[in-house]
């Protein structure tokens, strides 16, 4: 991965943030996530200033990423963006695709694994690119 592009992802705000393995949402994710609504049109998260986005308050269930303990002792931690398509007639996760990967095969493989349980309001949201970041305290 672009160091350039990791370090502006890492500093960027993200949807998720895993510390510890415990997943977190954070509403200042709106300048990385966008969505494609039921009538094809962009929206980015940044257009919501204070606001959370309306596909966030749209998801009906969200599933936690397993940080892999392996990735963990090795120190491996990395933001990616993830474009989830979503079936408009049950709301379920049809496809995730890697947009801009964490640098860890592994990690990309937790977020897929997670996103794809996700679900939202049926007939609201096409496609939506969710950004996560993987991160972790070290012991002191």
């Amino acid at each position: 991965m672009n160091g350039s592009i990791r370090s502006l992802l890492t500093r960027a705000v993200s949807l998720l943030l895993l510390t510890g393995g415990i997943l977190h949402a954070d509403d200042r994710s709106k300048w990385l996530s966008a969505a494609v609504d039921a009538q094809g049109v962009r929206h980015r998260g940044a257009d919501y200033g204070g606001g959370r986005a309306p596909w966030i308050n749209d998801a009906t269930a969200k599933a936690s990423p397993e940080y892999p303990e392996k990735e963990k002792k090795q120190g491996h931690a990395g933001s990616g963006l993830f474009r989830l398509t979503i079936d408009l007639t049950t709301g379920s996760v049809r496809k995730v695709r890697v947009v801009q990967s964490t640098g860890y095969a592994t990690l990309d493989q937790a977020a897929i694994a997670s996103f794809q349980r996700w679900r939202w309001r049926p007939g609201k949201w096409r496609e939506i690119d969710m950004p996560v970041t993987f991160t972790f305290a070290r012991p002191r």
